[in-house]
């Protein structure tokens, strides 16, 4: 028996869309840990160690490696490594900070692919309904939900087309305060059923935004009562943890 299991939906696959029987596996994400849920599991494993300073030991580790990074170090931890990267064009021989950024490139290490090799799947079975299967920063290319303002990011998943005339419609941003940002339409520059390409305001500031889509679309006529799908985005760089729960969508009506 293997020591861990993930759990996966099947869902379409968007990108070969003549081919209607392919099918891709979307990770089941029940929750979103961040560094006192780590903290909290540290101790349990150890409670001979005092919490707070387990807690200074990270902080201080998690500061060491930063320090590396922005210096032009590769950091190999075993977990994973780090090194940092230039993106965007040079013109005239010189750095131009509204062109060009710096990003840090994260790689699995020997620990992770121990694990994974211990790790066995697990198919739930087919999703049904509406949802959304990924999200990726068009700038970036990541794909673990973290989003840069003022640039386009993509979503994909089934029956996400944004339509209808319910005020609910649409795609908001809520942050960490409550405060709602709801997206125009002239942001979008895709919107179809299985992928959505939207420009994000550049004022949105760097954090935990949870995005929510609602929509009237069904493969038919418009519905009545709109379905919504929720997921957590970061502006700026996604945590390796969170500690809240993944939101929960309304159950979807189904065409």
């Amino acid at each position: 028996m293997t020591k861990h299991v993930l759990k996966g939906w099947l869902t379409d696959n968007s990108v070969t869309v003549d081919d209607k029987t392919d099918k891709i596996l979307n990770l089941d994400v029940t929750r979103s840990v961040n560094e006192d849920y780590l903290l909290d599991q540290m101790v349990k494993k150890n409670p001979g160690i005092r919490r707070e300073i387990m807690a200074t030991s990270v902080s201080l580790f998690q500061e060491a490696i930063a320090e590396e990074v922005c210096n032009g170090n590769s950091v190999n931890i075993g977990l994973c490594r780090f090194v940092a990267q230039f993106r965007g064009l040079i013109y005239g021989n010189s750095w131009d900070s509204s062109r060009n950024s710096i990003y840090v490139s994260i790689r699995q290490g020997r620990t992770l692919a121990k694990e994974i090799s211990d790790t066995s799947v697990r198919i739930l079975g087919e999703r049904k309904g509406m949802y959304i299967a990924s999200g990726e920063d068009a700038s970036t290319h990541a794909t673990d939900f973290s989003a840069t303002a003022g640039r386009n990011f993509i979503l994909t998943g089934r029956n996400i087309k944004v339509v209808g005339d319910d005020p609910s419609v649409g795609i908001t941003l809520t942050d960490s305060k409550g405060r709602v940002t709801k997206l125009s339409k002239d942001l979008f520059a895709v919107n179809t059923p299985s992928k959505l390409i939207f420009l994000l305001p550049p004022e949105l500031k760097d954090g935990e935004y949870t995005l929510t889509l609602t929509t009237q679309y069904s493969n038919s006529s418009l519905l009545k009562v709109p379905r919504t799908a929720v997921e957590l985005l970061y502006i700026g760089v996604a945590p390796s943890g969170g500690g809240s729960e993944i939101p929960e969508a309304p159950e979807p009506i189904m065409p």
